[in-house]
């Protein structure tokens, strides 16, 4: 008896295509689609449900403020510069560069961080031995995101993933090759959308001279492509000690600012005695330096030409006594030189502006001692400690 054979869908496109099922579209009407706000785990910079990227070179504070964020989320605390609270969850780490006793605990203690929120893969369990202890491999998001889903199942109430660096899990996936990288970063997206989870990647920055900032993350173009928010770490090149947190690429918030940082020593208790760390320290106003300027001026010679521009500016401008600083504003945007580079000419500088009374405005004048250009450039182009009339720019506050 001859068998019957039933074709499901279009006879004649089945028939087209070999017989073989091509599959159908699977598709919502938008207007069936509830309209929902953005959820947040940094107001307007890192969000719930989406991948974010932190870059930079080593050894600038990637893995500390990683730290710092989990500081945060895991005791509610509240973020740096806006001071929103930020709503408390656990915070789950996968880090292959910083060993868990000696420098992620002591970190993450030293920031102030409820520790038993904070949670770290090991491995992934491929099964026991004979003496009934477990064999463990290095997690991969190639393959073991369907373990990673039933851990933030059970663990019940994960705000956020770090996954550092997010190069050391991914598997056999060549990270310069775009498809490769996309068909790997889709998958935990969508992870992190069923689960309204952060997902924090660290990663390094290439050697490209000249790029774009964007264009400087280590890898396939598709790493910034598929975050929602990438930023950028790097010193900031009129103060070496301290750094910069700065968006790249931010399209669910704003991403007109970014953050100060310094990295700071602190010591934590221990069975074995006071163990020496380090945590991030916040400066209280925002950083309005776009990523493009920090990476020139990271890469230039006395920071940007125009921040040398207006350090000679400002010298010239002041040689004779303080002037309102609503005037100098006018006079530089006249000369072509932007408000936010001749604040950081005068940071340099040491200028501290006063204010003349309640009701007065403020002015700018140059450190005492420092009256003819020429004694200025002399002044703020030597050491800091070898130069008594020019204050530190920790001590220079621009509230205007």
């Amino acid at each position: 008896m001859q068998s019957e054979i039933r074709l499901e869908g279009d006879p004649l496109a089945l028939l087209r295509q070999g017989g073989k099922d091509a599959g159908s579209l699977s598709t919502r009407r938008l207007s069936d689609i509830e309209a929902k706000p953005v959820s947040w785990l940094w107001r307007d910079r890192i969000a719930r449900g989406k991948t974010t990227i932190i870059a930079g070179n080593p050894g600038l504070g990637k893995s500390q403020i990683t730290a710092s964020i989990a500081a945060i989320v895991t005791t509610g605390g509240r973020w740096p510069v806006d001071r929103t609270l930020c709503e408390s969850g656990d915070v789950l780490f996968l880090t292959a560069e910083d060993d868990p006793a000696d420098t992620l605990r002591p970190r993450l203690e030293a920031a102030g961080a409820d520790l038993a929120r904070v949670h770290v893969i090991d491995g992934v369990i491929r099964g026991y031995t004979s003496s009934g202890s477990s064999g463990n491999r290095t997690f991969s998001l190639q393959e073991d995101l369907q373990a990673l889903e039933a851990k933030l199942k059970g663990l019940g109430n994960v705000a956020a993933v770090v996954i550092d660096p997010i190069s050391a899990y991914l598997g056999n996936v060549d990270s310069h090759k775009n498809a490769d990288i996309r068909g790997l970063l889709t998958p935990l997206g969508e992870l992190a959308a069923r689960h309204n989870v952060a997902i924090i990647g660290v990663s390094h920055l290439s050697k490209a001279a000249g790029a774009q900032a964007l264009m400087r993350v280590s890898g396939s173009l598709a790493f910034v492509a598929a975050a929602r928010a990438a930023y950028l770490v790097t010193t900031d090149a009129t103060e070496k000690t301290r750094r910069l947190f700065i968006p790249m690429k931010n399209n669910l918030g704003p991403d007109s600012t970014g953050l100060a940082f310094r990295i700071e020593g602190a010591m934590i208790p221990s069975a074995g005695g006071p163990l020496e760390t380090s945590r991030v320290a916040w400066d209280s106003e925002a950083v309005t330096l776009t990523a493009d300027e920090a990476m020139q001026a990271e890469t230039t010679p006395q920071g940007t030409s125009a921040l040398s521009e207006a350090n000679d500016w400002l010298c010239e401008t002041l040689a004779d006594g303080p002037k309102p600083a609503n005037e100098i504003f006018k006079l530089a945007a006249a000369d072509g030189i932007s408000k936010r580079t001749l604040k950081r000419g005068a940071r340099e500088l040491g200028i501290k502006p006063t204010k003349a009374g309640m009701g007065g405005g403020w002015s700018w004048s140059l450190p005492k001692g420092a009256r003819r250009a020429e004694e200025c450039q002399e002044k703020y182009l030597a050491p800091f400690d070898e130069v008594g009339t020019v204050r530190n720019s920790r001590e220079v506050e621009l509230e205007l």
